[in-house]
């Protein structure tokens, strides 16, 4: 009754990074903090709290962008 077909053993999924949304992510968040760290003036670059507010402002602009989420998916 149930008619579910699965891929046989010699099917494997794609594993380019083209295709792994979370490892795009993951890359464009990296890029942007660190553009930001480094925009900074040196004596805070290295700062935690200069750090986790760049991951922050990050993520935020991210949320926004569902343009890039569409692209993504």
């Amino acid at each position: 009754d149930n008619d579910v077909n699965f891929w046989g053993d010699d099917i494997w999924p794609g594993n380019s990074p083209d295709l792994n949304v979370a490892e795009c992510i993951g890359s464009i968040i990296k890029d942007e903090v660190e553009t930001q760290m480094l925009s900074e003036a040196e004596y805070n670059q290295y700062h935690e709290d200069t750090l986790e507010m760049h991951i922050e402002n990050v993520l935020t602009s991210m949320e926004e962008d569902t343009e890039l989420f569409e692209t993504l998916l």
